[in-house]
């Protein structure tokens, strides 16, 4: 029997209020401080490794290589199967975690595979590259022009064209954030040998979710972004030159007005 009785109680939604959004790679961070085996990356930040050498950087996690193959592999078969959950970073958790907009709580490792697999710049790379527009040059017009060059390199980030699934959690704070995480990891289930084995069969003979068309037009979005930087590194070394000479021919004309005036 059917029937369109309402009751007029209302439904009580459990947990919280969480949004599914694709958001910029450039934009997500992960706090880890992570080694591979023995190979270092911890924050991609030179100063980081030098601190974990003279013992004052405590290693958060260690990845073992072969796991980390593994997962490169699957998501280069099968694409991302599941979306990253994240949070908003507000300004007062900057102190923490850095530039990064939203801070990944699950998906870590996903996070460092996809870096890997599409040769995408780490924040020390960016920061070096951007450096090294500057010179220590006292003039003006090419203080300017570089500062000028530095805004358009930030704005030609390859980062800001992949965009990752991510459910948003609306926490405020570090402690909840954490939270998160360790209660995830207690009660997370782990995976029988049995269904790993099953998951492993199932690939060969899956098909690929990852479209080689996608990963084509962010190859052809790469080369126009490096034909963008390299148009504008040539236009600052062409103002650099033209200032130069310059300069030269105005130190030419007092030198010859001095001798004159002797």
């Amino acid at each position: 029997m059917s029937s369109n009785f309402e009751t007029g109680f209302e439904k009580v939604k459990l947990g919280k209020k969480v949004e599914l959004r694709y958001i910029p790679f450039s934009e997500l961070i992960t706090p880890w401080n992570v080694s591979f085996d023995t190979a270092v990356l911890s924050r991609d930040n030179k100063y980081a490794e030098e601190q974990l050498n003279s013992g004052k950087l405590k290693i958060s996690k260690i990845l073992k290589n072969s796991d980390f193959n593994d997962l490169k592999c699957s998501i280069a078969k099968f694409g991302l199967l599941e979306p990253f959950e994240v949070a908003e970073i507000h300004e007062r958790l900057d102190f923490f975690y850095g530039k990064g907009k939203f801070l990944v709580i699950d998906g870590k490792r996903r996070y460092l595979a996809i870096r890997e697999l599409l040769k995408l710049p780490t924040e020390d790379q960016e920061r070096k590259q951007r450096d090294s527009l500057r010179t220590n040059c006292s003039n003006e017009y090419i203080v300017k022009g570089e500062m000028q060059a530095q805004e358009k390199f930030d704005c030609l980030n390859i980062k800001d064209h992949v965009l990752i699934p991510c459910l948003v959690y609306p926490y405020m704070t570090r402690l909840q954030m954490t939270r998160h995480r360790i209660e995830d990891r207690r009660f997370g289930e782990k995976k029988s040998k049995k269904e790993l084995e099953l998951a492993e069969r199932l690939s060969v003979e899956g098909i690929s979710d990852l479209n080689s068309d996608d990963l084509r037009e962010l190859c052809r979005i790469r080369c126009r972004i490096d034909d963008e930087k390299k148009s504008i590194e040539e236009t600052l070394q062409e103002i650099r030159n033209a200032m130069t000479k310059k300069t030269s021919a105005q130190f030419k004309d007092e030198t010859e007005l001095t001798e004159k005036g002797e």
